[in-house]
C-alpha cells in the first residue's frame, strides 16, 4: 500500500500464482495448518534480477520486493509501515510511533528507535535518517523517483532520537512521504569518508548540492557504489548473496530487534521462461510461483493431483499497463495522432486472446476502486474509421502515394521499445504491426535487456514502448505525471500539461477528500482528452 510507483517491466504477463505445499488442502485444512514454526526455506520465482538493491535509486518492482517486501520490512526497513485491517499508516518500525502534527501541517516529529543495529553490527542512529534523506534530495544522484516526493521538505533537525521534518508547504501526502517513502540506508557503508557531514537538508536542496565539488564525488560513488548490490541492513534478513541470472539468497537474521522470521532462508530464483518456471514448481525445485501465463492458469494446472500439492490463487493489486507514447517525438506530440492510436488498438480482444479475459480496459492513471477515480469517463472505442480521420486531421496523410503516412517529409515509422524478458511485449508487437500498417503506420520493434531498457525511458530516448505501473488507491499523481518528473522522476512519457500540473499541484494541498476527489475528477478529464498513454488494462 505505498505509494511508489514501481515499473513492472516484466511483470505484464499475469498476477496469478500457485504454491506447493504437503498434504491435502482445503479453506478448512488452510486454517487448522496451527503456528508457524521455525525453519526451512522458501524458494521464489522472479522472472529476472531486480535492477539494484540500493532503494534510493532502484525502480523496479523486484528489487522493492527483495529489499523490504510486503511489509516494508526484510533488508531495509521503513520508518513506519501499514496496519493490514485498515490501511493506516499507525505501524512503527524504524521510528517508535507515528509522527506528531502541528496544526498547520507544517511540521512532522518523529522518535527514531533505540537499541537496533545494522547487519554488520555498527548502531542504528538518527543520523543514518537524516544522511538517507540528504543522499536522496542529491540532485546528482539517481534518485529522481523517491525525491520527487521529498520537494516540500524544507528541512531536517536532529536533536538527539528526536527528528523534525519541516515542511515549505503542507501536504496531504506527507505523513507518508516522511515515514513510508525512503527504506534508511546506513550511513557508515554508503559515506565512510564523510563527505556529506559538513552539508545540512538545506544545502542538499540549494545550490551546493549542485555545485559542490564533494556533492559530485559523493554521487559518484554512491550510484557506484558495491553496497548496491550487497545490501547492509537493520531487517528480519540479512544479504547473503546474489548470483546474477541465476539466484538472490537471503538468511534471517537471528540478532534482529523486533519479532525473528520464521523462514531460515528466502532464495530468489531467477527463471525468465514462464514454461522452465511452471515446471520447476512441479518438480519441487521452487515452492512458490508469484506469476502465471494464463494458459498455464486455465489449462496446464488442474486436476486432482495438481490440487492435492499446491494451492492456486487469483489476486488483484493496482496495476495498470500502457502503451507509453514518446509525447515530444514528431509523430506524438498532436494529442489528435495519440488518441488515433488508441483507437487502432482493440482492448479488449487483447484481453479475450492474451490475457484470456483476465483484466479490464484501461481507462485513467487511477485504479477503479480508488476514492479518487472518475467513473464518469469512458475508454475511447476501438474505431480504426475515426482513427484514420483524426491522423488525417493532423496532417498525417499518405502524400507520397508509398502506402505510409507523411507529414512534413517525415514518414510516419516509430519504433516500439520492449524488454528482452517481457512475454507480454512479444505477444503484443506483431498484433500492434498489423494495425498501424492497416492504417498507414510503419512500427519496428526492439528488445534489449532490462537495465538498458530503464535507463533509455528515463533519459527518453525512444518513440513507445509498454510498462506496467503498481501503485496505490490514494496515489500523488506528482511522480509520474507532473511536468517536472519528465526529469529524472517516472514522466517517461514527457506529458507536459499546465492545467493537469496545477491540478496535481492542488490536489497535494487539499486535505478535504471530497474536495480532492474533484480535482482529480478534473485531472483524469485531461489526460483522458490528451491520451499522453494508451491504457491497456487493468489487471
Amino acid at each position: 500500500m505505498t505509494r511508489r510507483i514501481f515499473a513492472l517491466i516484466l511483470f505484464s504477463v499475469t498476477i496469478l500464482f500457485a504454491c506447493s505445499r504437503a498434504g491435502k488442502t482445503d479453506e478448512k485444512a488452510t486454517a487448522d495448518a496451527g503456528s508457524p514454526v521455525t525453519g526451512d526455506w522458501a524458494v521464489v520465482r522472479f522472472e529476472t534480477d531486480p535492477d539494484n538493491l540500493n532503494p534510493l535509486i532502484s525502480s523496479t518492482g523486484l528489487g522493492h520486493y527483495a529489499m523490504w517486501g510486503v511489509n516494508n520490512s526484510q533488508i531495509y526497513e521503513l520508518l513506519m509501515s501499514y496496519n493490514t485491517k485498515d490501511w493506516t499508516l499507525t505501524e512503527p518500525l524504524l521510528a517508535e510511533a507515528p509522527p506528531t502534527i502541528s496544526d498547520d501541517h507544517l511540521t512532522y516529529t518523529l522518535k527514531i528507535r533505540d537499541g537496533v543495529k545494522w547487519h554488520d553490527g555498527q548502531p542504528f542512529t538518527p543520523e543514518d535518517v537524516l544522511f538517507t534523506f540528504k543522499a536522496a534530495a542529491s540532485p546528482l544522484v539517481d534518485s529522481g523517483p523517491v525525491r520527487s516526493y521529498l520537494t516540500d521538505i524544507a528541512d531536517i533537525q536532529v536533536d538527539g532520537r528526536i527528528m523534525r521534518f519541516v515542511m515549505s508547504k503542507p501536504n496531504v501526502y506527507n505523513v507518508s512521504n516522511v515515514a513510508n517513502i525512503l527504506a534508511i540506508i546506513p550511513k557508515h557503508v554508503f559515506d565512510a569518508e564523510g563527505l556529506l557531514d559538513g552539508f545540512t537538508y538545506k544545502d542538499m536542496i540549494g545550490p551546493k548540492g549542485k555545485s559542490d565539488p564533494k556533492m559530485k564525488k559523493f554521487a559518484d560513488q554512491f550510484n557506484s557504489h558495491p553496497a548496491n548490490r550487497a545490501p547492509v541492513g537493520t531487517g528480519p534478513y540479512k544479504f547473503e548473496k546474489w548470483d546474477g541470472g541465476r539466484e538472490l539468497v537471503l538468511t534471517r537474521n537471528d540478532n534482529y530487534w523486533g519479532k525473528k522470521a520464521y523462514l531460515e532462508k528466502i532464495v530468489y530464483r531467477i527463471i525468465s521462461d514462464y514454461t522452465a518456471a511452471l515446471a520447476a514448481l512441479k518438480s519441487g525445485e521452487i515452492d512458490f510461483n508469484p506469476r502465471l501465463l494464463p494458459i498455464q492458469f486455465t489449462e496446464q494446472t488442474n486436476g486432482a493431483s495438481f490440487d492435492q500439492q499446491f494451492t492456486k490463487v487469483k489476486y488483484s493489486i493496482p496495476a495498470e499497463y500502457e502503451i507509453m507514447w514518446n509525447n515530444d517525438r514528431p509523430f506524438f506530440k498532436d494529442k489528435r495522432v495519440r488518441q488515433a492510436m488508441t483507437m487502432l488498438v482493440d482492448r479488449q480482444k487483447l484481453i479475450d486472446t492474451i490475457r484470456l479475459g483476465s483484466g479490464t480496459i484501461g481507462i485513467t492513471p487511477m485504479d477503479p476502486r480508488s476514492p479518487d477515480f472518475n467513473p464518469n469517463i469512458k475508454p475511447l472505442p476501438y474505431d480504426p474509421k475515426r482513427a484514420a480521420e483524426l491522423l488525417d486531421e493532423a496532417g498525417w496523410t499518405d502524400h507520397d502515394g508509398d502506402g505510409i503516412r507523411d507529414k512534413d517529409g517525415v514518414k510516419f515509422k516509430f519504433e516500439f521499445l520492449g524488454s528482452t524478458g517481457s512475454t507480454i511485449f512479444k505477444q503484443l508487437s506483431p498484433v500492434l504491426t498489423e494495425e498501424f500498417r492497416k492504417a498507414g503506420i510503419e512500427m519496428t520493434d526492439r528488445l534489449v535487456e532490462l537495465a538498458l531498457m530503464t535507463q533509455t525511458l528515463k533519459e527518453h530516448r525512444f518513440d513507445a514502448s509498454v510498462l506496467g505501473f503498481s501503485y496505490d488507491l490514494v496515489q500523488d499523481q506528482y511522480q509520474l505525471w507532473h511536468s517536472s518528473s519528465a526529469s529524472g522522476g517516472s514522466n517517461y512519457v514527457n506529458f507536459k500539461n499546465a492545467e493537469a500540473d496545477r491540478l496535481i499541484e492542488q490536489a497535494r494541498l487539499e486535505f478535504n477528500a471530497e474536495k480532492r476527489k474533484n480535482l482529480y475528477a478534473r485531472w483524469q478529464e485531461i489526460v483522458q482528452e490528451e491520451q499522453p498513454v494508451t491504457f491497456l488494462y487493468y489487471q
